[in-house]
């Protein structure tokens, strides 16, 4: 058999082992260039064959009967989801039975005087002045920081100046957040003087901010951000993956003060409603259209993409993206409702200038030592002796409750860690990847 006969034979249902290797090779790219010249004539056929409107009917019954089959599709059947996901047809209002021509009636007779009281709630608004805490046009002010490693994690960094030191990497992450986000402010871990997370959260809920932002690093590299809704909650832990500063990115945009728009793409189940109205309020309620901003999170199997672009229309059809930065993505971890752990009571009164908070202090001290000081000059040597003893006996009882403390060290810790816990993602939730949370 020659090489020709041989390279005619060659085929799916004819295996033929052609011994030469240059004789193989060339016989696979003939193949292959075959199968690409096939594939361009029938897209062309395709192309000319749907054109007008029989042609669009055709198109569309074409992509009706030829559904592809992804993981989106095939994911398993979660009964907390709300609305139908935008990657394939699920179970939601989007998919629901239409109503009656009654109850279709009722519906757009109450949709009609809502608009009515809506514009006349518009019109007396814009007579009256705006409070600036309702203006719907500021940004919420936002306070990001950074996380303290453990002296178990750095045991050769005894300060903690030292442990919230942050890296170029992570600083650089913290300029383009602050670039993102119109009412963000940064302040240096440092300067809580040890303080935990929960402490924090409650000094900035004291001061009218309406969100914090914790970046995590690890190897002088940002792997984590905590987001935390002001002033009752929730918590959000994320990981933090791919990150992309805007100088890095190619022909990049250059962005503006502009407010962006924000679009919260495929969050169908009731956790990811959660997540997505924790992103919701960072930002202001409305937009500034002429900055032409827009930020994505577009959840995909549970990894939300973060996305900043500008756009323009170049027609009433066609619209063009140019990326600002930066990019980066993240996958929940934990959501936890309430504040951290320490965050204390809140009494519902915001002090903006902090002296509300001084003076109650001030006060207090000044109180607590004119009282000592009437106690000392009235008390007998009969009443210091009874002091003495009580010392002793409160002495005797702290030392029995530490000796108990250390007993149950782990219980109390553990049950307080897990209370209004929403959400955990444990190793095991990744073995079926058609089970999607969010």
């Amino acid at each position: 058999m020659s090489d020709t006969e041989a390279q005619d034979q060659v085929g799916p249902s004819k295996q033929i082992r052609i011994p030469n290797k240059h004789k193989r090779q060339e016989v696979f790219r003939r193949q292959q260039k075959e199968k690409k010249k096939e594939k361009l004539e029938r897209r062309i056929r395709l192309r000319k064959e749907e054109k007008g409107e029989e042609g669009a009917l055709k198109k569309q019954a074409r992509l009706e009967a030829n559904v592809p089959t992804t993981i989106e599709s095939t994911r398993l059947y979660n009964p907390t989801i709300i609305n139908a996901p935008n990657t394939h047809a699920g179970p939601g209002p989007s998919n629901r039975l239409p109503q009656s021509d009654a109850e279709d009636s009722d519906a757009e007779e109450v949709a009609g005087e809502r608009d009515a009281e809506e514009g006349a709630e518009l019109t007396g608004n814009a007579e009256s002045e705006v409070d600036p805490e309702d203006d719907p046009h500021a940004p919420p002010a936002l306070l990001i920081t950074t996380s303290l490693t453990s002296n178990s994690v750095t045991p050769h960094l005894r300060s903690a100046k030292a442990r919230s030191k942050v890296s170029e990497r992570t600083q650089m992450f913290i300029d383009e957040l602050l670039n993102v986000f119109p009412g963000a402010e940064y302040r240096q871990r440092s300067k809580a003087k040890g303080a935990g997370l929960g402490k924090i959260a409650g000094w900035a809920r004291g001061r009218g901010y309406g969100g914090m932002l914790v970046i995590g690093q690890d190897k002088k590299e940002p792997v984590s951000i905590t987001i935390i809704g002001l002033p009752v909650g929730p918590t959000a832990f994320f990981r933090l993956t791919s990150i992309s500063m805007g100088p890095e990115i190619y022909g990049h945009a250059r962005s503006t003060p502009h407010t962006p728009e924000l679009i919260l793409n495929n969050f169908t189940t009731t956790l990811g409603h959660s997540v997505g109205r924790l992103l919701q309020s960072l930002f202001p309620r409305v937009p500034e259209l002429a900055g032409r901003q827009v930020v994505t999170a577009h959840n995909q199997r549970d990894f939300i993409f973060f996305r900043r672009h500008r756009y323009m229309f170049k027609s009433t059809d066609k619209t063009a993206l140019q990326e600002i930065g930066p990019r980066f993505t993240i996958k929940l971890r934990s959501l936890k409702q309430g504040l951290p752990k320490g965050a204390g009571a809140w009494d519902g009164e915001v002090h903006f200038d902090g002296k509300a908070d001084e003076a109650t202090a001030s006060t207090s001290a000044e109180d607590a030592l004119a009282q000592n000081e009437e106690a000392l000059g009235e008390a007998s040597e009969d009443q210091r002796e009874i002091a003495s003893a009580r010392d002793a006996r409160s002495k005797k009882r702290k030392a029995s409750f530490s000796q108990d403390a250390k007993d149950a060290q782990a219980t109390p810790a553990a049950v307080e860690d897990n209370e209004g816990l929403a959400f955990e993602w444990h190793p095991r939730m990744g073995v079926n990847r058609r089970n999607f949370y969010l």
